[in-house]
């Protein structure tokens, strides 16, 4: 690892102060990397084709609360990112810590966050996204994803679904907004108890007495994997790339427009 673990300490000013953290390692070959961080954002980008993981944080610190730490390394055979403070202290008002991770290809992700956004570009490998309220973000994902929030929103771009795969997007209370192209060759299977909005043809079953309410089928390309999709309460939206802008503005017209992305 270059550099030594880092420790966030109080800053010089009342209000504390921005602290920038740049970390790198090695991997194992195949190693899954976990990232536990209950203060913040996630944002995963592709890494390279190199066993070498990258981590780019940024804390704010205020002034006289405990500092943040950040020592990452193996833990039980897997790379482990899990920023803490001490054992008896809580975040103060305004205390965060935000990862950027550089992830090469060939590694499994497994990401959690309390309130915090989890966002994923360009990743070569299969992701698990697990947030307590936080929205999910992801795009250019080549390997299979389980996205779940509580409260939060996911949005995703698909590419072509891995064969025999089953992949998971559900949230309770939020919104589903899937973008995907006629190359995904998968079933869908959406439920919720709010709309459902789609280009595509689906066929809608109601579930009387249930929660969520109604379900809707749907294949788009070749029938060679599966994707469940579901939020109680929340509209689920299935799109096709053309109509689809992302965030940044960037319109996505075929795999190549998302999967070499790394910014």
């Amino acid at each position: 690892m270059t550099g030594s673990p880092a420790t966030v300490g109080p800053g010089a000013d009342q209000d504390g102060e921005l602290v920038r953290i740049d970390l790198e390692s090695l991997l194992e070959k195949n190693q899954r990397v976990v990232v536990d961080n209950p203060y913040g954002d996630v944002r995963l980008r592709f890494g390279g084709y190199e066993n070498r993981i990258e981590i780019h944080a940024v804390a704010q610190q205020p002034t006289g609360a405990a500092p943040i730490a950040l020592t990452p390394g193996a833990v039980d055979g897997s790379y482990r990112i899990a920023p803490r403070l001490p054992a008896d202290s809580l975040a103060a008002n305004g205390q965060r810590m935000d990862l950027v991770v550089f992830l090469p290809q060939g590694h499994a992700v497994d990401v959690r966050t309390e309130q915090g956004l989890i966002e994923s570009r360009g990743i070569r490998g299969d992701v698990t996204l697990n947030s307590t309220s936080g929205d999910i973000a992801l795009r250019g994902t080549q390997g299979a994803i389980q996205a779940r929030t509580g409260a939060g929103s996911i949005e995703a771009s698909l590419l072509k679904a891995p064969r025999n795969s089953r992949q998971t997007f559900a949230t309770s209370t939020g919104t589903i907004l899937l973008a995907v192209n006629d190359k995904l060759d998968a079933h869908l299977e959406l439920s919720t108890s709010a709309a459902f909005a789609t280009e595509y043809s689906l066929k809608v079953e109601q579930l009387t007495g249930k929660e969520p309410n109604k379900r809707a089928l749907a294949v788009v390309g070749d029938d060679e994997a599966g994707i469940v999709v579901t939020s109680l309460r929340g509209e689920i939206r299935l799109l096709r790339w053309r109509d689809f802008s992302f965030p940044d503005g960037l319109q996505v017209e075929d795999d190549d427009a998302i999967d070499n992305d790394s910014d």
